[in-house]
């Protein structure tokens, strides 16, 4: 069924109003699926009463009710709730204005801001099946979405990202608040209470200010612990993680070593050194929580990004309280993402390094200059006119030796009972630190783990689009904290509430849906090897490179060019416009500009005649020959639209001197960046490499064509190469390197693509169709 369209220029308050029958309208309001507040309609049609009381989170116990006529909602405080729903109350009149029974898009409050139907709903309320209609907010960040019924009425305002629900009375099954309520859930029943600033002992004499929250009321002790150790600060953290102690648990958050975030009363003692003394730190934050009187002995922890690595470090410990983790968009060991991508320095611990040590530039210095300083060692000094110790130990340990082992819980080991939650996002920086530890608990795991990879940045589940790419209206999830809620639930009280039962669900690009699998990459791909061919002139011209299932069978030109370190391919936004360590340098984004460059090299395939979907991690395998002693080679893969738009989709490199992997099996995360071996400048030799590209899900569409991008530098990513063969830390000087790629029959250049739907397999999609 169609219907029209309209563009509906709404106001917030208007004389209009939700009431289109007799008596009370009740709504609920859920933050985590804790009722906070309850708000009421009462009154005539056109001049009704809004009543509201909310619930505080600590105390458990309710306000009293605030009351006043509808034209005054808009200027009220006290109407305010939480999150991107926080002004719906004040909204609800001028949506009342909008026939959305009728349209299937409308412009709401303006033009630009577009609402979809998404999908049609049914629940049984009060023994009477009710229907209602999903609607939500196209290519939004942090949107607002609703849910109406079929007279237009307001039954719910939905904020995906924080779980905050405001739904009409009786009609939770339309919202996640239905999971919330199932029996099997830990009820939220408890307020909340702090014990102070505790002073933790580690190692050296060390205190770490350290906060405990424990449930109150009729909560009875001692309790399964949630546990978060973070660099950026524990003041007001209880605003995030306040719902747990609510459902029984108690909850403790720990300021790294050195760190304070702002806050010098919440300063842990020492100095701040990145990834450097997490394990143990976290081993002893550990034992103390297993002391408590408050603890029964069983711990989680959760967090993002350095707050997943934290995870990581503190279950090298195989403590065996450490019963889960929940690393969201984490980190990985030293060599998969940060500081090291491929072997390579990423630009960007420059400026999270400043930031994290309270550094600024000085006056007259950007970060296009700092940037650009050499040598590396002294990028600190030249930027901020002091050294930063923690810099130098960075750039200073370029190889996986003795000063990064100490945090690689892949080669230290964790408890094979471990269950894991691990969230990331294709944009993501960190992405391949979340498949390296993924991998790794399928190697040794023997407790239930679960993987969740979205069409997302960094800060994941927030946006429906990223730099003008959509990924459609079910982008975002609702139900992640209810999955971390069960998986808290399922470890640390026992309920057998099937959490475990999925293992993997991911996002596919192109065809914007979400699948599951029983592994990561899905069991049923078929690797399929894709070769490079042309003339010679696959740098000069976008149609003399092809991509086909056919291996060379004789001799074909090598693509011979030249890369200066000094005029390095750019990636798509300056760091001088970024001015953060955020993942924007790994968004999509057209690259057919730079593709045009001399020293790229492409090789695309013929349109295709059907749809084609990968799922998994790319390997390209690449034989390459140079007259210098080093380089970095990186690796693109793009979906090109007939339009001819390069959309890349994914990346990898690897820096020349670490080809040799010691583990084949870590290929696309490292932490095996032990052993360096020069190449020997001489440009006859042809090495082979193995480069491995992070993982993706992307269906190309029938007409659209695959592209291999193959160039020497990413700028703005990581720092350039000198292409000489030093110490990339201390090196002042570059070379410019005559390059080779090679595609014969003895030296058959290609990409290994996971391709779906070749072979039976358990893909199938989040509405359970067998693909």
């Amino acid at each position: 069924m169609r219907f029209p369209t309209l563009w509906c220029l709404g106001v917030l308050v208007g004389v209009g109003s939700a009431a289109a029958q007799p008596g009370p309208i009740r709504y609920d309001v859920y933050v985590f699926g804790v009722r906070s507040a309850e708000l009421t309609i009462t009154g005539p049609v056109k001049t009704p009463t809004y009543s509201i009381r909310k619930k505080g989170f600590a105390s458990n116990t309710w306000s009293a009710v605030r009351s006043v006529p509808v034209a005054a909602v808009a200027a009220d405080t006290g109407f305010i709730l939480w999150g991107s729903i926080r002004e719906l109350p004040a909204r609800i009149a001028g949506l009342a204005r909008v026939d959305w029974k009728s349209l299937e898009l409308v412009g709401w409050p303006d033009r630009t801001t577009l609402y979809e139907r998404t999908r049609e709903l049914e629940a049984t309320v009060a023994g009477v099946t009710r229907r209602g209609t999903r609607w939500n907010k196209r290519n939004a960040s942090r949107p607002m979405d609703f849910v109406f019924g079929p007279a237009n009425e307001l039954i719910a305002g939905i904020d995906p990202r924080s779980d905050v629900v405001m739904v009409r009375r009786g009609f939770e099954e339309f919202t996640t608040i239905a999971a919330w309520n199932d029996p099997t859930m830990s009820p939220a029943k408890y307020g909340f209470e702090g014990l102070g600033k505790q002073m933790v002992p580690v190692a050296e004499g060390i205190r770490l200010a350290t906060l405990v929250y424990l449930p109150t009321g009729s909560a009875k002790g001692p309790f399964p612990t949630v546990f978060i150790r973070t660099p950026y600060g524990i003041t007001g953290l209880i605003d995030t993680y306040w719902h747990y102690a609510a459902r029984g648990y108690a909850v403790v958050l720990q300021a790294a070593r050195g760190t304070s975030f702002g806050d010098p009363d919440a300063r842990s003692e020492g100095e701040l050194e990145l990834m450097v003394n997490e394990p143990a730190d976290g081993k002893a934050a550990l034992e103390w929580i297993t002391k408590q009187p408050w603890s029964d002995g069983k711990i989680c922890m959760q967090g993002g990004s350095y707050v997943g690595y934290t995870q990581w470090t503190a279950a090298m410990a195989r403590n065996p309280a450490l019963k889960c983790l929940v690393p969201e968009v984490s980190m990985g060991t030293a060599f998969a993402d940060q500081p090291f991508v491929g072997g390579g320095m990423l630009v960007g611990m420059a400026y999270y390094t400043f930031f994290m040590h309270d550094r600024t530039l000085l006056p007259g210095r950007t970060w296009t200059a700092v940037l650009a300083h050499r040598p590396l060692v002294a990028l600190d000094d030249f930027g901020s006119g002091q050294n930063i110790p923690n810099w130098d130990s960075q750039v200073l340990n370029a190889t996986n030796g003795p000063f990064w082992k100490n945090q690689d819980w892949h080669q230290a080991g964790v408890r094979p009972e471990l269950g894991t939650f691990q969230i990331s996002g294709w944009f993501d920086d960190d992405l391949p630190g979340t498949l390296s530890n993924w991998a790794l608990m399928e190697r040794i795991g023997t407790a239930p783990q679960r993987l969740l990879l979205g069409p997302w940045k960094h800060g994941y589940n927030l946006d429906r689009a990223l730099n003008g790419y959509s990924y459609g209206l079910d982008a975002l999830r609702d139900d992640l904290w209810v999955l971390k809620q069960q998986w808290y639930d399922h470890f640390l009280k026992g309920i057998d509430n099937g959490v475990t039962k999925k293992q993997v669900e991911y996002f596919v690009l192109g065809d914007n849906e979400w699948r599951t699998a029983t592994a990561w990459p899905p069991k049923e791909v078929d690797r399929q090897n894709w070769y490079f061919h042309s003339d010679g002139r696959a740098n000069r011209l976008f149609t003399a490179g092809t991509l086909t299932r056919e291996a060379p069978t004789g001799h074909q030109p090598a693509e011979r060019y030249q890369y200066d370190p000094k005029n390095p391919v750019p990636n798509w936004m300056s760091f001088e416009q970024m001015q953060r360590w955020e993942d924007v340098q790994t968004f999509q984004w057209d690259m057919k500009d730079l593709e045009a460059r001399h020293d790229v090299v492409t090789f695309t395939s013929a349109p295709l005649e059907k749809d084609l979907t990968i799922a998994g991690d790319i390997l390209a395998v690449v034989h390459a020959s140079t007259d210098v002693k080093d380089t970095d080679w990186w690796v693109h893969v793009s979906d090109v639209d007939p339009a001819g738009r390069s959309n890349r989709l994914t990346l990898g490199s690897v820096r020349a001197r670490f080809r040799n992997l010691d583990d084949p099996r870590l290929r696309s995360q490292g932490s095996n960046y032990a052993r360096e071996e020069l190449l020997s400048g001489n440009p006859a030799d042809i090495v082979k490499y193995q480069i491995g590209v992070k993982g993706v899900a992307n269906t190309f569409k029938k007409g659209h064509r695959i592209r291999v991008a193959i160039m020497n530098a990413l700028d703005n990513y990581t720092f350039p190469n000198s292409n000489t063969g030093g110490d990339e830390a201390r090196v002042t000087e570059t070379t410019i390197g005559n390059m080779a790629i090679h595609h014969t029959k003895v030296y058959p250049s290609h990409v290994v693509l996971p391709v779906l739907g070749t072979r039976a397999g358990d893909g199938t999609t989040s509405k359970g169709e067998l693909k």
